[in-house]
């Protein structure tokens, strides 16, 4: 490894990376034996061909960026937030841009899911407007996962910082039952591993791997709805993936009432009793009851012809399309480069913040603050901000 460098590093370094280097070689030499093996879970995916779109669909695409890393000021956590859309109708393309500055003495993982509620605020206008004649589209795509954390799981704490998710959402969902169209969210980053139903176990890779090696180019799969999968995914998660060894005594304890062996099964077991309660109480919520529309999101993978990878989609559909229709429509557009449909590529380009950006908004601010309050403006560590101080 050391001829591969064109850089000195300290011999304790190079020595800590170097171990690293061939950890994760072999466990990618790892991932290549179970290959075949997830391959071989294509029967039970059951891929058909993505067929033609037939006739025109209109679209639109809502995204959001930020300036990343945020900047960590004395006061707090400093960035630019931009959101918008873009569509594509009969009149041609339609945009909006906006944006906020974000100064909260809070986690940067806050930021970003702050960006996506103002993600789904501006999908759930749209979805308005389309249900009152004002915009003309039948798919409206979001970046990543319809829900936000912690939904489809549970309600966010009623009281608690994170409640607004609960009333975002529900109006999301609302929406899409006025307008009648598909709401499509496509995950960039998957962690998720919904396909270890299929796979009987703990599915070592995430969604987006195993698909990628189960699909080949111009196929699609179908998983199911949540409200089916999601129970059936958390047996496997809590018995299997951190049950291990111990995953027939959770589901012993969990299915027939056998007390638990030791305490970490107990444990487990108690987590998937309580999984089946919150995520019941998601979609039977008197307070938000448009979040039943949550148990009807379809989890689909397809693999775009000329496409090595596969993409992980979740579809809502209150209108006449179906989930064969959407897929059809984000595979016929997908980019040669990205893999993904270019709408949502058009607006990831349109929406960007620059780090420029943040540094001119902060040298804005610094120059409104009161004098007496400029420390609270002030890097935490002053070696990271060079450009600006």
């Amino acid at each position: 490894m050391e001829e591969d460098l064109e850089y000195w590093l300290e011999p304790d370094l190079l020595t800590a990376i170097s171990f690293y280097v061939r950890k994760s070689a072999d466990k990618l030499k790892r991932l290549s034996e179970l290959a075949d093996r997830i391959a071989a879970l294509r029967g039970a995916m059951a891929p058909k061909p993505i067929p033609k779109p037939e006739g025109e669909h209109y679209a639109y695409a809502v995204d959001s960026s930020y300036g990343s890393p945020p900047l960590e000021l004395v006061g707090g956590v400093f960035t630019v937030i931009a959101y918008g859309y873009v569509g594509k109708t009969k009149r041609g393309v339609d945009k909006h841009l906006s944006g906020v500055v974000y100064f909260e003495d809070r986690e940067e993982q806050d930021v970003s899911r702050y960006a996506t509620l103002l993600e789904r605020k501006l999908a759930a206008k749209l979805l308005r407007q389309k249900a009152e004649g004002k915009k003309e589209f039948d798919i409206l795509i979001v970046d990543g996962e319809i829900a936000v954390h912690p939904l489809p799981f549970n309600l966010a704490v009623s009281g608690g910082r994170y409640e607004e998710v609960n009333k975002v959402v529900d109006s999301l969902m609302e929406g899409v039952e006025r307008s009648q169209v598909a709401l499509v969210g496509l995950a960039k980053r998957v962690r998720s591993r919904y396909l270890s139903l299929l796979y009987g176990n703990c599915l070592p890779v995430n969604d987006r791997v195993a698909a990628s090696l189960i699909l080949r180019p111009g196929e699609y799969a179908v998983l199911g709805p949540l409200r089916d999968v999601l129970p059936k995914w958390a047996e496997i998660h809590y018995a299997s993936c951190e049950g291990g060894p111990l995953k027939d005594d959770v589901l012993s304890c969990f299915k027939e009432g056998v007390p638990a062996r030791n305490a970490k099964s107990e444990r487990l077991c108690q987590r998937l009793r309580e999984f089946g309660v919150n995520f019941g109480n998601v979609l039977n919520s008197n307070r938000y009851p448009h979040l039943k529309l949550l148990g009807d999101i379809v989890i689909a993978y397809y693999m775009p012809p000329g496409s090595q990878t596969a993409v992980r989609v979740e579809v809502l559909n209150s209108g006449d399309y179906s989930v064969e229709e959407v897929v059809s429509y984000l595979s016929a557009t997908s980019s040669t480069t990205t893999g993904y449909p270019q709408i949502l590529d058009e607006v990831d380009r349109y929406v960007r913040v620059t780090p420029d950006l943040v540094d001119a908004v902060l040298m804005m601010l610094i120059r409104e603050a009161p004098s007496k309050l400029l420390n609270v403006l002030q890097p935490n560590n002053l070696q990271k901000f060079r450009r600006l101080f």
